[in-house]
């Protein structure tokens, strides 16, 4: 069992490897500007939950993002293989959908919605 420091170190060079092949190397159309928001790595080390971000995209759009980087989840391991060769076993990927990003910036409209009212 890894210790803390060390999954949120990992988890972070897992997020950077990711974006990395997302923006580079990933070739399907269904996946359009992606950001990895952040990357949830189980204490065994064997499972990683990658939490992505398409602002100004549809539901349809999102899911094919989703259904996209799900197809790519061989090619994807297989990079991390490559790009992080100080892992014994790359983790198994899970991608999901992170809408945190979304409600960020349509608090921020109501906030400036709202000072605009007072003013």
């Amino acid at each position: 069992m890894a210790d803390i420091k060390r999954i949120d170190r990992l988890a972070e060079q897992l997020r950077e490897q990711v974006s990395a092949a997302i923006a580079g190397d990933l070739d399907d159309p269904r996946v359009g500007i992606v950001t990895v928001t952040h990357v949830r790595l189980s204490h065994d080390l064997g499972h990683a939950r990658i939490y992505v971000s398409s602002p100004g995209t549809t539901d349809e759009g999102r899911r094919q993002t989703l259904e996209g980087l799900n197809s790519a989840l061989g090619f994807l391991r297989r990079q991390l293989s490559q790009d992080l060769p100080h892992l014994r076993r790359v983790p198994e990927l899970t991608f999901e959908y992170d809408a945190s990003v979304e409600n960020e910036i349509r608090i921020e409209e109501l906030l400036a919605e709202i000072h605009s009212d007072e003013t």
